[in-house]
């Protein structure tokens, strides 16, 4: 299992037994990374903020928060099992969350390729992860990828730059855990990947 993007903690062995902050996510290739941390970059220029590193970027699919290390357990064994149909995304607009202050790059609705499949996954995953006895979030899903947290004021919407089509380098089950350059993530589990 390739682990060499996303770092381990000090000591993993004491991490796995307590409670993870733990979520499955879609990461792009090391090239289309160095691609969506131009938006990055030239989103701080306007929001300020910390930028997240290019090792941390990716598009969450279920976020699950701290879970017991039992029922991570039980994730880790089951995941390798859920077989997950991807196809290509496009990042064409910059936004906004204002309350958690992030400015993230996400697809339009109306986009230069249309990604019907990223919906589907989203509701495959949650329904493997209800059947297990979580909870599916009442919120619609809003695909994007975080590029600032902690940003400042500054207009998005004056953002612009060409449309990045990518198509993920893999689907995972990742622990983050908080530091003081911002969270570290650990692999715990690879799902198998199936062009749509």
């Amino acid at each position: 299992m390739e682990q060499a993007r996303m770092a381990a903690p000090p000591d993993a062995e004491a991490d796995e037994r307590a409670p993870q902050r733990i979520f499955f996510g879609l990461w792009p290739s090391a090239d289309v990374a160095a691609r969506i941390m131009e938006w990055a970059r030239e989103a701080h220029a306007v929001c300020g903020g910390r930028i997240m590193r290019p090792e941390n970027l990716h598009l969450t699919l279920a976020f699950l928060g701290g879970t017991p290390a039992g029922r991570v357990a039980e994730l880790v064994r089951a995941a390798p099992h859920w077989p997950v149909r991807t196809g290509a995304v496009g990042l064409s607009r910059f936004g906004r969350f204002t309350g958690p202050r992030i400015v993230w790059a996400g697809p339009d609705r109306a986009d230069v390729r249309p990604a019907d499949w990223l919906d589907a996954l989203h509701d495959d995953l949650w329904t493997r992860l209800e059947g297990m006895g979580w909870t599916r979030p009442v919120m619609a899903f809003r695909p994007h990828v975080s590029l600032l947290r902690k940003a400042g004021a500054g207009d998005v919407q004056s953002l612009r730059r060409p449309p990045i089509v990518w198509t993920p380098e893999r689907c995972v089950l990742v622990a983050s855990s908080p530091g003081p350059e911002g969270s570290s993530y650990r692999e715990l589990a690879r799902l198998p990947m199936r062009p749509d």
